[in-house]
């Protein structure tokens, strides 16, 4: 009995996390995808970095960074010099 309790507890939370993708989609279903302007990776030792930029769409006189790697990322924003 408690081998059948088990195997149903691990298939719940097996399904939970399978579903966080769909969770994630849903939530987010009418928001529109933008692409970077600009995409690449610097090289580190050790370190996966990549860079994306953008302008925002509602404000053009500003670019911003987002740097992501295998530990923490952040965004900055600076103005554009027309």
């Amino acid at each position: 009995m408690i081998n059948k309790l088990s195997i149903l507890l691990v298939g719940f939370l097996l399904s939970i996390s399978a579903q966080a993708g769909l969770w994630e989609k849903m939530t987010t279903m009418g928001a529109e995808t933008v692409k970077p302007s600009s995409e690449y990776l610097i090289e580190t030792a050790g370190w996966n970095i990549r860079v994306y930029e953008w302008i925002p769409a509602d404000n053009p006189n500003v670019r911003c960074m987002f740097a992501a790697g295998s530990q923490k990322g952040g965004v900055a924003c600076y103005s554009i010099n027309d």
